[in-house]
């Protein structure tokens, strides 16, 4: 069939015409310098495989792991309500002179999502269909166009990745197309090829006639049409995007593209849609000093090399903005990171930071991203945290809505948002090394980019939480890219005949890596009080931050931690799960050699228990994963088991579900996991983590049940690895009517530990299953400094404001004393101690035979009986924040129904001289 003649095509351009009262679509890499990063007004997919080359937008990927490439327009979409448009551009292959290849095509995707879906969800779609995954209009490389389906899903197989190959093929053509091609129209099968696609759209009624014509460049011949009718306008309406996929035989380069252009009212302009070139601020503010990672792009050689961070200025009316720092962009990481001195803490500050983008013709623009430096809580109020773990993109069966992609979590952000914390807490995870893409790179520079891609949808689903209020971020194993992480000290990991790198220890990627990735989520924290950094050079974060009476010791607790493959190898350990036969991890896989935190962390546990200093009441640790293995499995089940468990009704249980041994929770090693937290008991701390994808209540035990201080380790935002805690056997001195995996129990490296309540897998009967069963959400705490309680609460993600049925998980919200923090369980206790004339006092008990620390505290104003484990003697050392001291000598601690009078320590008798207050005796 041959092609229509010029004149007809003339006619149909004329057709297309549109008013200038249209908003127009133009590129703007153009003049644009080279770079990887395409700009603001655009998403690719993966960062990685696109780049700006001297005016041209290039795909530079062609594997065949991986499936069509996208960059999406996020300025521009075509509106809902059918109405005429055009898009144009011109395509070919980069390596234009190599052979062509049978199933390799660029052009656009048109009507992924709508207007019912977020942008940024939508800009997200490779080929993965769903009913809303619109339609792919492409050229191949003999200048053949065709209009294919993109809403038929490719495969049912559930994958962490969009990994599958894909051919033209596997896309079926619309309905009722009628499609044409030029006689010979490339008869050779070498280049170059260079097409123009124009893709034009007529409405018909609820529908569309779309046409799409190849023409040569070099000679303007029309090569090839499609015509499709009756399109609904489902497959049309929505995103624009760019594709490409795979390239000429040999060539390891995919396509390029310049001069898109569209037209028509059909197409809808959302300036606000811009991402970068600012796309994430981290901050934290202490003693009047802010920390501030702005997260940058990968720019090219010849953008700004440095961010200025400005705050608003409330004294001069002629100078709104003031500029406070200035910072460089760190080449691996792109972060610019911020110290601003003699911040006053009492006042809010809005802030902005602002980065210049400057085109090959010399035109700069400016680039501001806004928030606000929140005043710091007082210490008499309470302060909320929200603490969040585990962002999980993409689960598979290549459907990415409703049931595959639930980014970017507007359900959680929303949710949170409701609660109006003082200060967010992530625990790591914050990207999957597999999610939605494949995770393997031909070098550390892919490594870094591929991460930076998956870290940029962090900052897009969580920057507007982070950017005005204090944000706490720590890696975890899946953010260095492992699927857990025993840190050996930061040596390298190196597989061996029978065992894989990830068993043998340390660290699989390099100490650039890991610094760039450590850089990203903690350059914003205090300084860590690591005396040195780890093996490799590679950077140690843990440290301590002061705000609004909090002390939060951040702990580091994978990168110290030994393998137990390594420190045990009578237990034949894989991926941390003991596989030898008739080998107990209760009894056998303990050595208290084998490190966890390390003695530098743990000492520094110690000197951070004993500081009371400034406004600090209450102490906080903040960790990746809870000391304890509180996770069941049926018998003969290990690890790699738990996505293909049976999810219950509710009330319903497994038969015969254990306490199981994972070497990747912190209950291993159990003799390093009780040094930990018998350094952190003394100040009667609350521990926040998160990891175990499966909301958590416990209270800690050392020597016997309850003698340590609760934790909760919070549910996942998303996630495809649901643990759960459902065994055989109920707890011990559960509480009444509570279900039966509540009470003390002894996991499985034989600790002990209280349950108080589980947010397990279940049917919900909230869809998206695949996500929901799972129940994913996320926590909140709220510290009250007048009653000195800490109640906590575990949020379903679907539980969002306006949901009809809005409740916690069962078992939520638990309150509980700061006070139960250390020793609950113990039966001696101290007579209640009050000061007078004393100016914010705290307290140190030690024991004086053993000289052992048993509590340090903020004293209430009310008389405070402090619990101990035997019954003495014990020596009170009291201190008020003027440096005053009394010291009481307790011969003997009475048991806990023993009524007591109170001592009264008055500062202004006892203290003022120097002198010891009088001992007490106590028989």
């Amino acid at each position: 069939m041959k092609i229509p003649s010029s004149t007809a095509l003339l006619f149909l351009i004329a057709f297309f015409t549109y008013s200038s009262s249209a908003d127009e679509l133009k590129d703007t890499w153009s003049t644009a310098p080279n770079r990887i990063w395409i700009g603001p007004g655009y998403h690719t997919n993966r960062l990685q495989d696109w780049q700006i080359v001297d005016g041209r937008l290039e795909c530079h990927e062609t594997h065949n792991r991986l499936p069509v490439r996208t960059c999406h327009i996020l300025t521009h979409s075509i509106d809902s309500t059918p109405n005429a448009f055009e898009l144009k551009v011109d395509t070919g292959p980069i390596d234009a002179e190599a052979p062509n290849a049978e199933n390799a095509f660029s052009g656009f995707l048109i009507g992924a999502g709508n207007d019912k879906i977020d942008y940024r969800l939508t800009a997200l779609v490779h080929h993965a269909p769903a009913p809303d995954g619109g339609t792919l209009a492409v050229v191949d490389h003999r200048g053949q166009v065709s209009l294919r389906d993109n809403t038929q899903s490719l495969g049912s197989k559930s994958q962490w990745s969009i990994s599958s190959p894909v051919s033209l093929d596997d896309l079926p053509l619309l309905e009722d197309q009628e499609c044409s091609q030029a006689d010979n129209t490339h008869p050779n099968d070498v280049g170059p090829h260079q097409f123009q696609l124009i893709l034009t759209a007529e409405p018909r009624g609820a529908a569309y006639d779309i046409t799409l014509i190849a023409t040569d460049l070099n000679t303007n011949r029309e090569l090839s049409r499609c015509r499709a009718k009756n399109v609904p306008a489902h497959m049309i309406d929505g995103s624009i995007a760019l594709v490409s996929h795979h390239g000429p035989k040999g060539s390891k380069k995919g396509h390029w593209f310049s001069g898109l252009h569209g037209q028509g009212p059909a197409i809808v302009t959302h300036q606000h849609r811009h991402f970068g070139p600012v796309l994430c601020s981290l901050y934290t503010l202490e003693h009047g000093i802010l920390r501030m990672t702005a997260q940058m792009p990968p720019l090219g050689k010849h953008d700004s090399k440095t961010v200025a961070l400005q705050f608003q200025d409330n004294k001069n009316k002629d100078i709104l903005w003031v500029e406070v720092d200035q910072a460089t962009i760190d080449p691996d990481s792109r972060t610019a990171t911020f110290e601003v001195q003699g911040v006053d803490m009492t006042q809010a500050h809005p802030y902005r930071l602002v980065y210049n983008l400057v085109d090959t013709d010399g035109h700069s623009v400016q680039h501001v991203y806004e928030g606000t430096i929140a005043a710091e809580p007082s210490a008499d109020q309470p302060i909320v945290m929200a603490a969040l773990t585990c962002h999980k993109t993409y689960t598979g069966g290549l459907k990415w809505n409703p049931d595959g992609l639930w980014f970017p979590h507007q359900d959680i952000v929303a949710g949170v948002e409701s609660c109006d914390p003082d200060l967010l807490y992530f625990s790591g995870d914050q990207i999957y090394e597999g999610d939605l893409t494949p995770s393997g790179q031909k070098s550390e520079d892919a490594f870094i980019l591929d991460y930076l891609y998956k870290w940029s949808h962090w900052c897009w689903a969580f920057g507007d939480l982070a950017r005005s209020r204090p944000c706490i971020t720590i890696p975890d194993d899946h953010d260095v890219y492992h699927g857990n992480l025993w840190g050996a000290g930061g040596r390298q990991a190196k597989a061996t005949p029978g065992m894989t790198a990830q068993d043998s220890g340390g660290y699989r990627r390099t100490a650039r890596f890991v610094n760039a990735v450590h850089r990203t989520q903690t350059s914003h924290l205090p300084e860590s009080v690591a005396r040195e950094p780890a093996a490799q050079d590679i950077s140690v974060y843990f440290t301590d931050l002061n705000y609004g009476g909090l002390s939060m010791a951040i702990l580091d607790d994978r990168q110290f931690k030994e393998s137990p493959a390594i420190a045990v190898p009578d237990g034949k350990v894989k991926n941390g799960w003991f596989q030898a036969e008739g080998f107990n991890p209760r009894t056998q896989a303990d050595d208290p050699s084998i490190p966890l935190l390390g003695s530098d962390q743990e000492a520094f546990l110690d000197r951070w228990a004993r500081n009371w200093s400034g406004d600090t009441w209450m102490k906080v640790t903040l960790s990746q994963t809870p000391f304890a293995c509180a996770q069941t499995l049926p018998p003969k089940k290990g690890g790699g088991s738990q996505p293909g468990l049976t999810i219950f009704e509710p009330g319903q249980y497994p038969k015969n579900d254990q306490p199981c041994a994972d070497g990747d929770s912190n209950g291993w090693p159990a003799s390093g996991r009780n040094r930990a937290l018998r350094a952190m008991r003394p100040a009667y701390p609350f521990h926040i983590c998160g990891d175990q994808h499966l909301g958590l209540a416990l209270q800690y035990g050392i020597d016997e049940p309850r003698d340590a201080g609760y934790c909760f380790s919070t549910p996942a935002i998303a996630n495809t690895w649901p643990r759960r805690w459902m065994p055989q056997t109920a707890g011990h001195n559960r509480a009444p009517n509570a279900p039966r995996y509540t009470g003390d129990f002894v996991d499985g490296f034989g600790n002990h530990m209280t349950v108080l309540a589980a947010s397990n897998p279940r049917k919900t009967g909230e869809v998206p299953v695949a996500l929901h069963d799972r129940v994913p959400g996320y926590g909140v705490v709220t510290f009250d400094p007048s009653s000195r309680q800490i109640s906590m609460i575990a949020w379903p993600r679907w539980a969002t404001p306006d949901h009809p049925n809005r409740k916690p998980y069962e078992g939520w919200p638990i309150t509980f004393s700061q006070f139960d923090n250390n020793g609950s369980s113990w039966v001696y206790k101290l007579p209640p101690i009050s000061t007078v004339n004393a100016i914010r006092p705290s307290l140190q008990v030690t024991d004086i035979q053993s000289n052992d620390l048993i509590a340090s505290l903020r004293l209430p104003e009310d008389p405070l009986s402090i619990r101990v484990p035997g019954p003495g003697p014990y020596r009170v050392l009291i201190e008020d924040q003027t440096g005053r001291q009394a010291e009481i000598t307790v011969l003997e601690g009475l048991k806990i129904d023993t009524p007591q009078n109170t001592l009264t320590i008055d500062f202004e008798t006892d203290s003022e001289t120097g002198q010891e207050a009088a001992p007490l005796s106590q028989p």
